[in-house]
């Protein structure tokens, strides 16, 4: 074979020897013949063509090296030949690449840029993934509530989001979080912004929702910055609470069908949805406790309320052997309702201003005169299935001991209706 550059001629000859293939690379450095065997056609190849390229250009030095480090050129010109890339480009990118990579091998950081590729990845739809991930939860044991709300929140994601989760990005979930508005009839409105602590919670479901894929191997790990998103403002305002002697006038006002549902919430300190979940097989009114189960209670954790003497009063008329403790769907028309007839009551006595229902302040009257009553914040934490940290930031030092002793004194007659209120009788229908 012949290697020609412009005058020059480097020949390769098949020269076998001991039954094995060898190559001999022949040129002229002026008179001088020179000779160099290989076992391999292709390094000879390469020889060849790089000894005609250099003396083409008058590059004798090359050719003048060591055997070994001629090899090594060879070897290494061979082996960046599929690339294009030349020699010299070569060692300046390795070399700028082993100080970046700081010691650790480049191969090494190849093989693991290359697996973490999203088109090297399974092309999952969004709603794909949320069913999945909904699957695995239920599998796990989590709570229907918890199931409900997650489907809720991700339901709309995947409405919006009709694409391989792996083309999301965090600028268009940051969007999606800050155009949220709400779709149902209750505060806000529908169509209205979503509140601060509303938004945090689609962000912590979608969250879950990218840590699952991760975890799946459908996204790359870290693709999407969850930890990144902007956390919304949340207005927390001041923690409202009923006084003693306003929770007398409700309960002196109500129909007996909210008796329990009032009464356990300001007793025992249930959330809303978790009486409306009870049933009355669960509240153990003889053993003096209720049974959060996990299946029913937000942070999906089992837990045991006590019924204090006052609460067990007013649930011994209505205990019933099974069947939901709350008859109603929807609370918050039956307390709008309640409101109004409570502050109807007010005005025809002349008391100043106008009774308001509180937002979710029965449990928050339970947790603030709990505290005060016990000076307990873990056990009152436990008690309403609430972190100790959340109760002593918020509900430490509301309210003072003996009002707590007024709360826990309100009890039913004889009739069940008309209160008694030992330390704040004098109290009850005032402002």
């Amino acid at each position: 074979m012949l290697f020609k550059r412009g005058h020059t001629v480097v020949k390769v000859y098949k020269t076998p020897s001991n039954g094995c293939n060898q190559y001999t690379v022949v040129h002229y450095l002026g008179e001088k013949r020179h000779r160099k065997t290989f076992a391999n056609l292709g390094l000879a190849t390469t020889e060849a063509e790089t000894i005609a390229t250099k003396l083409s250009q008058g590059e004798l030095n090359v050719l003048s090296l060591r055997n070994e480090d001629r090899l090594a050129y060879v070897r290494a010109v061979e082996a960046l030949k599929p690339t294009g890339v030349p020699l010299e480009m070569a060692a300046l990118q390795f070399a700028e690449a082993v100080k970046i990579l700081d010691g650790t091998s480049l191969l090494e950081a190849a093989r693991h840029f290359a697996k973490q590729q999203p088109n090297k990845l399974p092309r999952k739809m969004v709603a794909e993934v949320v069913r999945e991930l909904l699957q695995a939860k239920a599998a796990d044991g989590l709570s229907h509530v918890y199931l409900k709300d997650l489907r809720s929140r991700l339901g709309r994601f995947q409405e919006a989001f009709t694409m391989p989760i792996g083309m999301i990005t965090r600028g268009e979930i940051e969007g999606f979080l800050r155009n949220l508005k709400s779709e149902g009839k209750s505060k806000p409105p529908k169509g209205k912004a979503l509140s601060g602590k509303s938004r945090n919670n689609y962000r912590g479901a979608i969250g879950t929702l990218i840590y699952f894929a991760e975890s799946r191997g459908y996204l790359v790990k870290g693709a999407v910055d969850i930890e990144g998103l902007a956390v919304a403002k949340e207005n927390r305002g001041d923690i409202e609470i009923f006084r003693p002697e306003e929770l007398a006038r409700v309960l002196a006002t109500t129909a007996p069908g909210l008796i329990p549902f009032l009464t356990i919430g300001a007793f025992a300190g249930l959330r809303h949805a978790e009486i409306q979940r009870l049933d009355w097989s669960e509240v153990q009114v003889d053993d003096g406790f209720i049974e959060v189960k996990a299946s029913k209670a937000k942070t999906a954790s089992r837990r045991l309320v006590p019924i204090h003497d006052n609460l067990r009063s007013w649930l011994l008329p209505h205990q019933k052997p099974h069947g939901p403790v709350c008859p109603y769907t929807s609370m918050s028309k039956q307390l709008l309702r309640l409101a109004a007839s409570v502050d109807e009551v007010w005005q025809g006595e002349a008391a100043p201003g106008k009774f308001e229902w509180k937002h979710n302040a029965l449990r928050h009257s339970f947790i603030s005169y709990r505290v005060a009553e016990t000076q307990n914040v873990a056990q009152v934490a436990l008690e309403a299935g609430n972190s100790p940290r959340v109760v002593f930031s918020n509900y430490r030092e509301l309210v003072r001991p003996a009002d707590a002793k007024n709360w826990f004194s309100i009890e039913p007659t004889v009739d069940g209706k008309v209160l008694m209120l030992p330390q704040a009788e004098a109290k009850v229908g005032a402002a």
